[in-house]
C-alpha cells in the first residue's frame, strides 16, 4: 500500500491523480495567490519525485511539460508518487516576467538558506510575503520528497542541458562526516543527472556560487539545506515551448523515474536534441565580451564545439566596417550553451554563454563567514 503523501488539500490516493490550491500569500487587493498541485500516485510503495516549474514568468516550457507529463497511463505504471507544482510564480506567469510583480526580486533566489532564523531587526527590511511562503512550502517539500527536479528555460535557441549544483558542506562542524556526506549526495545527483540523459553543466564555482545566491534556488536549497539528489532542467527557449525540447525533457524525467524505481522497463532514448558530451567536466561562463560598443554578428550556433582563439562573431561599427581585425575570438575550449539576443552590444557585455572546462570540486566547504551571525 502506498505512503500517505499530502501537499495543501492533496492527499494521494493510489492508482489516481489529485489536485488542489497550495496558499501562498494574500494581496492587499483582497485576493488570494496560490499554487496549483498536482499529486499523482501509483498503486505501489516508492519514491516520491517532486517536479517543479514556472518560478520565472517569463519561462513556460517547464510548466507545459508536466501539464503533459502527468496523465492517468504514468499513474497506471508509476510506482511511488510524483507531487507537481507548475506555477511556482503564478503573479510572474500571468505577466510574462521574470520577477512577479508585488517582489522585485528574483524569486529563484528566495528560498531558505540553512543560516539560523535571524532576530527581527527594525532597520532591516524584513523578507517578503513570497519568501516567507517558499519557506513554508520547502518545509512541505522537504518532508515528502525522495528527489526534485526544477524545470526552468535558458535562452531563445540555447540546447537543452542540465545545471548541477556545487554541493557545500560546513567546515567547521565534523568536516570529515559533512564531506563524506556532501561527496556521497554529489554522487547520487550525479546518476540522477545522467538519468535524465541531457546535457551536463555543472554551477559556478563555491565562492561565486554563493555571491549569485544560486544557494538559494529551489535546486540549490533542496541539495543544500533538503538533501534531496536534485537538479535545475534548462529547456531552451522560452515563451514558444519547443516540441522537441519537450518530448526530450519528457522522457528524461521518465527515465530518472526509472533509476529511482518508479518505473518499469529500458531506458528511453533522448531524441530531438543536441546532446554534448566532452570528456571533461563543465562549467557555464558567460564569454567572450566585446571590448567596445559594436556591432555582432555571430559566426557559431548553440551546440558547436570551439577551441581557444577560434572566431566565434564578426565585430563590426554601425556602418558595417570591421572593428579592429574584424572578429571576436573563443578564449577558452568548450562548447557554445546559448547565444545573447541581439546584434548591438555595449563594452563588457557578453556575446555567447558558454560551458567551459571545470576542475573544481563538486564537494566543498562553505566560505568561512558563512554561518556567522552578521548582525
Amino acid at each position: 500500500m502506498p505512503r500517505t503523501i499530502s501537499l495543501a488539500d492533496a492527499t494521494a490516493k493510489a492508482g489516481t491523480i489529485q489536485y488542489s490550491s497550495w496558499e501562498a500569500l494574500s494581496h492587499p487587493t483582497g485576493h488570494v495567490e496560490f499554487l496549483p498541485v498536482i499529486v499523482a500516485q501509483g498503486r505501489t510503495d516508492g519514491p516520491c519525485l517532486c517536479l517543479t516549474a514556472g518560478i520565472h514568468g517569463d519561462e513556460h516550457t517547464g510548466s507545459a511539460v508536466l501539464y503533459k507529463l502527468i496523465s492517468q497511463e504514468l499513474v497506471d505504471i508509476l510506482t511511488g508518487t510524483v507531487v507537481a507544482i507548475p506555477a511556482l510564480s503564478p503573479a510572474g506567469l500571468r505577466t510574462m516576467r521574470r520577477e512577479p510583480y508585488h517582489v522585485r526580486v528574483d524569486p529563484n533566489r528566495l528560498w531558505p538558506d540553512g543560516k539560523p532564523e535571524k532576530e527581527p531587526n527594525p532597520d532591516e527590511e524584513p523578507p517578503s510575503s513570497l519568501e516567507v511562503a517558499y519557506a513554508r512550502l520547502f518545509d512541505e517539500i522537504t518532508a515528502i520528497a525522495d528527489y526534485l527536479i526544477d524545470f526552468h528555460n535558458a535562452w531563445t535557441g540555447s540546447i537543452s542541458f542540465a545545471f548541477r549544483d556545487r554541493l557545500l558542506y560546513r567546515a567547521d562542524e565534523n568536516p570529515e562526516q559533512a564531506r563524506a556526506e556532501a561527496e556521497d549526495l554529489a554522487a547520487k545527483q550525479d546518476k540522477m543527472l545522467r538519468a535524465y540523459g541531457h546535457t551536463i553543466v555543472n554551477e559556478l564555482p563555491a565562492e561565486k556560487y554563493i555571491d549569485k545566491k544560486l544557494h538559494r534556488s529551489v535546486s540549490g536549497a533542496a541539495m543544500l539545506v533538503g538533501k534531496i539528489p536534485s537538479f535545475t532542467a534548462e529547456l531552451g527557449t522560452g515563451h514558444m515551448p519547443d516540441p522537441a525540447i519537450m518530448m526530450a525533457a519528457m522522457a528524461g524525467t521518465r527515465n530518472v523515474m526509472r533509476w529511482a524505481g518508479m518505473l518499469d522497463g529500458p531506458m528511453e532514448p533522448i531524441e530531438g536534441i543536441k546532446q554534448i558530451n566532452p570528456d571533461y567536466a563543465v562549467r557555464h561562463c558567460d564569454t567572450p565580451r566585446v571590448g567596445e560598443a559594436c556591432v555582432v554578428l555571430h559566426m557559431v550556433e548553440a551546440g558547436d564545439m570551439v577551441r581557444a582563439g577560434d572566431p566565434v562573431a564578426e565585430v563590426r561599427d554601425v556602418w558595417g566596417r570591421p572593428s579592429g581585425d574584424g572578429l571576436l575570438r573563443s578564449e577558452y575550449d568548450g562548447f557554445v550553451l546559448g547565444r545573447s539576443h541581439g546584434i548591438y552590444f555595449y563594452p563588457g557585455q557578453e556575446v555567447l554563454t558558454m560551458a567551459i572546462p571545470d576542475d573544481a570540486p563538486l564537494a566543498a566547504p562553505y566560505p568561512e563567514e558563512y554561518f556567522k551571525d552578521e548582525s
